[in-house]
């Protein structure tokens, strides 16, 4: 019961130091980025002549764009930003103290990101528009809670692994692996979030499997496992990378001191 206590306590406090002015303003930005792209794509544009792209562009701006960026701004420097302040030592110190920071630093990045996640995407459907447009929000609804909690999972145990890089670490994990890698039709984008979120993407819009089953390349860009599949292994992937989070802050030692910390 400590653990759970440490977390609550950690996640209290770290959330009344989230309600900023600044940190305000990022939401904001973040809520607001797609549904204005969009708009202003619909007002110079008019709308898409059929409904297939609509999930497809809220799924590259929504449960990608904002649910990353708003993880990676709250949950990779959180190592990071406690040796800065010198305050490491005290939850280092006590028995599953740090293991607490790291749960309650990842419990604050989601529900922080969550609401943004969905405001974008409530309000870029809306901007969008089309018929489809109650199936479209509901999908990408979904697709953005399993977003948040699994990069929330990855950026975290990148914060714990690379202390003193993590933002850099960060972005080239997002460029590199669910960018470039997750756009390849090759095995290798197995290993991704961006895959198993589009494979769901692909499953809950019921989309017909024939416009891939003739094209190899479209088979292996969408895979051809069942949606429960695709849960499990984010599932899995979500409770394996705050494990190896956890076991690396068990193993390791850190130090306020940037110079000397390997």
């Amino acid at each position: 019961m400590s653990v759970v206590r440490g977390v609550a306590t950690v996640f209290r406090f770290e959330w009344k130091r989230s309600l900023t002015v600044p940190r305000a303003i990022w939401w904001v930005l973040l809520a607001s980025f797609p549904p204005a792209l969009l708009l202003l794509v619909r007002l110079n544009v008019g709308p898409p002549p059929s409904p297939e792209p609509i999930p497809i562009v809220i799924f590259v701006l929504c449960p990608g764009v904002v649910c990353m960026m708003g993880v990676f701004l709250w949950a990779t420097p959180w190592i990071s930003s406690e040796l800065e302040g010198r305050s490491w030592v005290y939850p280092a110190v006590r028995p599953r103290g740090a293991r607490a920071v790291m749960l309650g630093q990842y419990l604050v990045a989601v529900p922080w990101t969550l609401p943004a996640a969905l405001l974008a995407t409530t309000l870029g459907v809306l901007a969008m528009g089309g018929e489809d447009s109650m199936r479209i929000l509901w999908v990408e609804s979904r697709l953005v809670f399993l977003s948040c909690f699994s990069y929330g999972a990855v950026f975290t145990l990148i914060g714990v692994m690379f202390p003193k890089r993590a933002m850099v670490v960060g972005v080239f994990f997002a460029v590199l692996f669910e960018v470039v890698l997750a756009s390849i039709p090759a095995a290798v984008n197995l290993l991704t979030i961006q895959f198993r979120l589009r494979c769901l993407g692909v499953r809950w819009m019921d989309w017909p499997p024939s416009f891939a089953a003739d094209t190899p390349v479209f088979q292996a860009y969408f895979g051809d496992e069942s949606a429960a599949w695709h849960l499990f292994v984010l599932f899995a992937m979500t409770i394996g990378l705050l494990a190896a989070a956890a076991a690396v802050l068990r193993i390791r030692e850190f130090t306020a001191e940037a110079e000397t910390d390997v």
